[in-house]
């Protein structure tokens, strides 16, 4: 049987830590290795809201692969933001540019197509410096879930998937058992070579903070999320995504070895559950994710200098000048991201 080692660990001196982690489990030969270091930027946060990935442990994370003579990028797919045009103005209101050093990239300007025809989810784009790393190291942040209970490992994954296409593939999947295996998909399509789960300061359902002080780090993703979950105090089994990983076999809960004392976070709240919770979520999201499907890019002609960058690098060939065919567009707003001039705007549109 194959073992998972989770490995927990104080976090008082975090560059530290993070040494032990990696000596821990025995990734040690990084040499000109490419990696790649997947935090959680979900939105535009600061991070005393504790909602994205501390960016200190970024920062020790990065400064220990650059010692060890690795290769790094940071970067991560935000969804879109209005008051934001390119990823790294988010990244930037998060704190992770500095955290990071010279190592921040905006993925979100070539996606590639990856097609899996006995999934649920047959075709999805994802980064293509995710497909290119030589190893790809994921920080998530331990949060509470509407829809999945809690948001560790596998659903950091989700942001693997550029722009708006996340979105939109919660409206192709608004039920929360199809979206979870959704999930499980896109992790297992290239799962992270090791997780370091950000565990410092956290925030629960109810808005309430948590200082737990560690990080939880593991090679197995559903290892280290059914971890996660006991520390929340909740049975792993309530998680779906933890569920749909034990029926695929991807992880055995029996063969998790925990290495470090294992802490409960005592109070800690998980969305409420009621009869037909899961109902009224599912068709809540199913309104607000169609809702924001309406949003798509529009260029400003007056702004656009004709530089053709919007039309190159498109993935899907919608753009032609400066005319969208919506009937191609995938919302992966690269024509954002790579607009010198930021002639390309998000707009509510009626197709």
């Amino acid at each position: 049987m194959e073992r998972h080692k989770v490995v927990i660990r104080e976090v008082g001196e975090l560059d530290a830590s993070i040494l032990e982690v990696f000596r821990a489990l025995e990734l040690e030969d990084l040499k000109k290795k490419r990696v790649l270091v997947k935090p959680n930027m979900l939105r535009p946060a600061y991070p005393e809201e504790r909602v994205v990935t501390d960016p200190r442990l970024i920062a020790a994370t990065v400064s220990y692969l650059v010692s060890a003579g690795a290769v790094v990028t940071v970067g991560d797919n935000p969804m879109p933001d209005g008051r934001f045009q390119h990823e790294t103005e988010i990244a930037e209101y998060c704190g992770f540019i500095r955290a990071s050093g010279n190592t921040f990239r905006n993925i979100g300007k070539y996606p590639q197509k990856v097609m899996r025809p006995k999934n649920l989810l047959k075709e999805f784009y994802v980064s293509r410096e995710i497909l290119d790393c030589d190893l790809l190291i994921s920080l998530p942040k331990f949060k509470s879930h509407e829809l999945t209970t809690m948001t560790v490992a596998v659903k950091n994954h989700f942001g693997i998937i550029p722009g708006g296409f996340k979105p939109y593939i919660h409206s192709l999947f608004p039920s929360i058992k199809e979206f979870s295996e959704v999930l499980v998909e896109i992790y297992e399509t290239r799962p992270a070579d090791i997780i370091i789960v950000d565990c410092i300061d956290v925030v629960d359902a109810k808005g309430k903070r948590h200082r737990p002080g560690v990080i939880v780090a593991g090679d197995n993703g559903h290892a280290v999320d059914y971890v996660c979950a006991g520390m929340a105090g909740i049975n792993p089994l309530q998680v779906p995504t933890i569920n749909i990983a034990i029926e695929k076999g991807l992880f055995n809960p029996a063969a998790i070895d925990c290495v470090g004392s294992f802490p409960r976070i005592r109070g800690f709240s998980v969305p409420f559950s009621f009869p037909f919770r899961n109902s009224i979520v599912e068709l809540v999201s199913r309104i607000l994710y169609r809702i924001w499907l309406g949003r798509v890019p529009v260029i400003d002609s007056a702004a656009c200098a004709r530089c053709c960058s919007c039309e190159n690098v498109c993935p899907s060939r919608a753009l032609k000048g400066q005319q969208i065919d919506y009937s191609k567009c995938i919302k992966c707003y690269c024509c954002l991201e790579v607009c010198p001039n930021r002639a390309v705007k998000l707009k509510f549109k009626v197709l």
